[in-house]
């Protein structure tokens, strides 16, 4: 069990991209595990941008404060929730100034994986080595004396696997936005003061996206499902063993390394991504 309040926990190396941005690694996955995620919280320090482009992974948004503009004239607005399945192009996106986003990078239905810390910063300084990484591009100049331009990710990943990425054809024609305050809380039949509000499982591998509601005192057991499942406290207080978790705590488990149990301090949200791929 991982369990990382935004307080103490690390920034993560963002990509060479153009704008500044303090992100921030919650909970991380394992090196080599077709399910390696990633689960950080960012705060755009200045407007943050990238190129149109895609990945060989899957991405959930969840912006707290703010609006995320992931491609042109599409907007994903606070509080709403943003499932970016692998091979789907988005962009030119825009993380505005002040927006506080909560995003989790995993490895996809069709077992690409994702990049470790490691890998992603060593494959970032052999990079630099060799020639530039600004904007969302590798500049370099090649064997035949020319100037090559690249995908900053696409050269990252092959740097660092070895390989080109492969894009799978998109199982989803494009980026799938969620209004939670749109969809209905269903009580639980096996935990009183506890309610699930569903909102999507998505390709064959069931990765799931839903919020858990539960009074003060309330409990729900956690940490049982056939992937990763990955809380993260959006309102209230739990605590979970013995670890008080304050708002924007993240808690991660294993595949089935529970039951654990979460307990309400006070009336509390907790959103939930399970990956069960």
């Amino acid at each position: 069990m991982q369990i990382n309040h935004p307080s103490t926990a690390p920034q993560h190396r963002t990509a060479p991209r153009e704008g500044k941005l303090d992100n921030r690694d919650l909970l991380t996955g394992r090196e080599g595990d077709r399910r390696n995620f990633r689960l950080a919280l960012g705060f755009a320090e200045t407007d943050w941008l990238t190129p149109r482009h895609r990945h060989n992974f899957d991405q959930i948004r969840f912006p707290l404060e703010g609006e995320f503009h992931y491609a042109k004239d599409k907007i994903l607005p606070a509080g709403w929730v943003g499932y970016f399945p692998e091979g789907v192009h988005y962009g030119p996106q825009t993380r505005k100034q002040g927006l506080y986003m909560l995003l989790c990078q995993f490895g996809g239905a069709t077992g690409s994986g994702f990049l470790s810390e490691r890998q992603y910063i060593e494959g970032q300084e052999a990079l630099a080595r060799k020639g530039t990484l600004a904007k969302g591009h590798f500049t370099y100049v090649g064997e035949d004396g020319k100037e090559h331009r690249q995908d900053a990710f696409e050269a990252m990943y092959e740097q660092a696997m070895g390989r080109k990425p492969i894009y799978p054809e998109p199982r989803y024609n494009d980026i799938v936005t969620m209004n939670p305050a749109s969809f209905v809380w269903v009580e639980d039949a096996k935990h009183p003061g506890v309610a699930h509000k569903l909102l999507g499982t998505f390709t064959e591998r069931r990765t799931t996206i839903s919020f858990v509601r539960l009074d003060a005192g309330a409990t729900v057991t956690v940490g049982e499902c056939a992937g990763p499942d990955l809380l993260f406290v959006s309102k209230g207080e739990v605590q979970c063993g013995e670890s008080k978790c304050p708002l924007h705590t993240a808690i991660g488990f294993d595949a089935k390394e529970g039951p654990a149990t979460i307990k309400a301090l006070q009336p509390s949200e907790i959103f939930r991504m399970q990956l069960e791929v």
